[in-house]
């Protein structure tokens, strides 16, 4: 190569690194935002807090079990994280109370909130794929959801495996049925609400946790400053100030370790947390 070459080369390598960079904090920055806005939601309503956290973290396994992009892997991530944002402010007993006995006005004023979220998201450029999957998590694949009626392959990816987090979770939590029974549920409604074929391996990565969760003679007690990757915890974890960190009902990864020992300070380390390992 020529002196001229090797000189464009490194210039190309430099501008390549600046770019990686601008990349890393706008990402950064992403996260910092989308972190405040669900720290707005678990402040507006503790149910609601677990909630979206425990659909987040499922729609994120199950899309990598499934080997999808880191991208796609991210936008599903945030679609749970976010998707019940629409819901702030709605009446305590309208977030609380399982779909199915809801009044007539209830219902009117629940199959507002995907609209209200996709909204509040779709105003940042970053959020647009994000805002579909927040619009989409209650369309049903035969076309009878709402609010738009898509069927099959009209509804975005990332809704239709965040429906399979949003009910399963809604199952265990506020119909408070076991994880099995709601793994039927999911069965018995696949090729009419769910997409049957992420519904056939939503059920096969589920599955490996089901006895864990059903079994409550493997839960044991240990301080919260001896967590570790991949126990199954069946407690919250709340800061001293009362604000939701982690919910129960999810599997510790190293990220939630990581933000457990970062608030260490604002922490009962010494508390006995109920797992599963």
């Amino acid at each position: 190569m020529t002196a001229d070459e090797i000189e464009k080369v490194e210039e190309l390598k430099a501008e390549i690194k600046r770019l990686k960079g601008i990349k890393k904090t706008l990402r950064r920055n992403f996260q910092d935002m989308v972190g405040l806005l669900t720290t707005t939601i678990s402040q507006s309503n503790s149910f609601l807090g677990g909630h979206i956290k425990r659909v987040a973290v499922l729609s994120k396994a199950f899309s990598e079990y499934m080997r999808y992009e880191k991208d796609i892997v991210f936008r599903i991530y945030y679609g749970g994280l976010l998707h019940d944002i629409g819901m702030v402010g709605m009446q305590e007993n309208i977030i609380s109370t399982p779909f199915d006995r809801l009044g007539d006005k209830e219902v009117a004023l629940f199959k507002q909130h995907p609209l209200i979220g996709e909204r509040i998201i779709s105003s940042a450029y970053d959020l647009k794929e994000t805002a579909l999957i927040i619009r989409g998590h209650h369309e049903e694949f035969s076309g009878d959801g709402f609010p738009d009626g898509l069927a099959g392959s009209e509804i975005p990816l990332g809704a239709r495996i965040v429906r399979l987090a949003n009910d399963y979770d809604n199952a265990i939590y506020k119909k408070k049925i076991k994880a099995s029974e709601a793994v039927n549920n999911i069965t018995e409604r696949s090729g009419y609400i769910y997409d049957p074929n992420l519904s056939a391996y939503f059920i096969k990565f589920i599955k490996t946790n089901v006895d864990k969760q059903d079994n409550e003679t493997n839960h044991t007690g240990i301080p919260m400053s001896e967590l570790r990757h991949g126990m199954y915890i069946s407690d919250d974890i709340f800061l001293i100030n009362g604000m939701l960190l982690i919910p129960r009902g999810v599997i510790l990864d190293d990220s939630m370790i990581d933000k457990i020992n970062s608030f260490d300070s604002l922490l009962d380390m010494k508390r006995i947390i109920n797992v599963v390992c």
